[in-house]
């Protein structure tokens, strides 16, 4: 089973923002939507979450057509986390995470001892369950990152949307949060599909790439045959080298102003040292 769509087409009051896009993600698969601001990341990680109806194409997730599938139905097998979020009332995460089961719930059905303790696992299974009793308002930017996630999953762990997840993270929770997403779709199977726009991150955890360059596909693929030094100069359109660490690290480097491109990938024995 999967998430497939098929020849996609959306347009803002008349203007393409994505033409003839085609995707497919398997389960346990992370799929990384990679390329330049306005390039039509976000838009399509809306579409796929069935809260974009595209003029043209389908979405489908295991099979049901999101055009003609009850909100309810999708929100049980697909969640999003969005890439801003506003502050909330002054709610501890326990209550925050317990929100993602409202999307299956009856009118003036209140969440129970099963909802809570379902939350309690999830973020232990995060290893964050030291934020449960925390104001939302009140804990770091990687924190909340993680609440929200921890909300996604417990709405519906079987296909993440993550919109620019390591947005104003600092580059220790990037890492962290990135880990966490990975562990999710080796141990769970979870299907992801995030929106990024920095390839050292995408190489270091994608399964597959999809480049978007102004709203159509650009290349996708596999992480190793996608990501390539010629692909992303011309995604970035910057100049940009390919350095292969000797530990199996990925690195791409833009070359200095004033020197040229000539789209060779660059490989080195040197350990990468961290000062």
């Amino acid at each position: 089973m999967s998430l497939v769509c098929r020849d996609l087409y959306f347009a803002y009051n008349g203007v393409s923002i994505l033409s003839a896009v085609d995707l497919e993600v398997q389960e346990g698969e992370f799929r990384v939507l990679l390329g330049r601001n306005g390039s039509g990341k976000t838009t399509l990680i809306y579409c796929l979450a069935g809260l974009l109806r595209p003029q043209r194409g389908t979405v489908s997730i295991d099979g049901l057509d999101l055009a003609t599938t009850p909100r309810t139905d999708i929100a049980q097998r697909v969640s999003l986390v969005p890439q801003e979020h506003a502050d909330i009332f002054p709610f501890r995460v326990l209550d925050v995470v317990v929100m993602g089961r409202s999307a299956t719930f009856g009118f003036a059905q209140r969440p129970g001892p099963g909802d809570y303790l379902a939350a309690h696992q999830v973020l232990a299974g995060l290893e964050a369950e030291a934020l449960a009793h925390r104001n939302f308002n009140r804990i770091s930017g990687g924190e909340r990152r993680i609440a929200l996630l921890a909300r996604a999953i417990l709405q519906a762990q079987d296909t993440l949307l993550l919109d620019e997840p390591t947005n104003h993270l600092d580059f220790n929770n990037q890492y962290r949060l990135l880990e966490i997403i990975k562990r999710l779709c080796r141990e769970r199977g979870t299907r992801v599909v995030a929106s990024m726009h920095d390839p050292n991150l995408t190489a270091r955890f994608a399964d597959t790439v999809t480049m978007l360059s102004e709203g159509r596909v650009l290349a996708s693929g596999p992480m190793d045959t996608v990501m390539t030094a010629q692909m992303i100069s011309r995604l970035y359109q910057t100049p940009t080298r390919r350095v292969d660490m000797e530990d199996g690290t990925v690195l791409f480097v833009p070359c200095a102003p004033g020197n040229s491109m000539d789209g060779g990938e660059l490989k080195t024995k040197t350990a990468a040292r961290w000062t």
